[in-house]
């Protein structure tokens, strides 16, 4: 698969999706947006394909976290899913929705690097509750959050090796920071599944809730009360917190970046995309 010329912008990237889509159907938004006192509900609203995470989604959540960082009523993001899954990673099955995958693939970089940003240069709060199996991009992304907590049945897994992909979205640093290096082996070399009880022992998780009625009657409380704390003070300790990281997280970024775009054009990962669209297809 032949490389093209890099994206120049956003739009341009929209501009390609809408030229190269089959269909060009008008879309619901895929990121569900409450706002409760000053704190901002963000769900990811995928059910049908447990939360993955498709192109559409990922604009929208680029969209929600930009306008939540400029928007003075609120001082917090809650980031979780709908129904029983987090997010269960890349949805694979978008790429059905374009002539040719070149024409998906183009931009990816440009796109995921736009989310990580939009994160890292956050100044809200971000707290991320993960109910329910948390796979792929919703660990990474997971991991750039402020604050984790989960529901009792949650895990957390990277099978990028599997694919034929490697660390992404800044994990290549953020693991060895939340888990040390020989749990960040396990977790980006070889794909371990990571239990709710392990993510909290290590750290990565600081409680895990028995529900979501246990979230309501217990979490709440406690992000209402975080919530109305002096925001001046809050900001700019997170802003120190993350200055030293910022470089670190960049670098790490833009590395694997450079990685994946070549091992997305490998055989290994390129098997993996049509193993898992002809099983898409035999189940229809």
């Amino acid at each position: 698969m032949a490389k093209l010329q890099d994206p120049t912008s956003m739009e341009d990237i929209r501009r390609r999706d809408r030229d190269s889509r089959i269909s060009n159907k008008t879309r619901k938004s895929e990121i569900l947006k409450e706002l409760r006192g000053n704190i901002l509900v963000l769900k990811i609203n995928r059910l049908a394909s447990r939360n993955a995470l498709n192109r559409n989604a990922v604009y929208d959540l680029i969209a929600a976290i930009g306008e939540a960082t400029h928007n003075k009523d609120v001082k917090m993001i809650l980031l979780t899913g709908c129904g029983d899954y987090f997010c269960s990673g890349t949805d694979l099955k978008q790429l059905q929705e374009y002539r040719d995958p070149e024409d998906y693939f183009y931009g990816a970089n440009y796109i995921l690097r736009s989310l990580i940003k939009t994160l890292i240069a956050c100044p809200k709060i971000i707290v991320c509750l993960i109910n329910g199996p948390c796979i792929g991009i919703g660990f990474t992304l997971a991991a750039l959050c402020d604050i984790c907590v989960c529901t009792k049945g949650a895990f957390f897994q990277t099978p990028f090796s599997q694919l034929g992909l490697c660390a992404e979205a800044c994990s290549s640093y953020t693991f060895n920071q939340h888990f040390g290096q020989s749990w960040a082996n396990k977790l980006l070399l070889f794909g371990e599944k990571l239990t709710a009880e392990k993510a909290e022992q290590l750290g990565f998780v600081t409680k895990i809730y028995e529900d979501l009625n246990d979230v309501e009657a217990r979490l709440w409380p406690k992000l209402r009360e975080y919530s109305q704390l002096p925001w001046g003070s809050v900001k700019i300790s997170k802003n120190l917190m993350r200055l030293n990281q910022r470089e670190q997280l960049f670098k790490a970024l833009e590395a694997e970046l450079k990685e994946i775009d070549k091992l997305r054009r490998g055989p290994v990962y390129q098997k993996a995309i049509a193993d898992f669209l002809q099983k898409s297809k035999s189940k229809l």
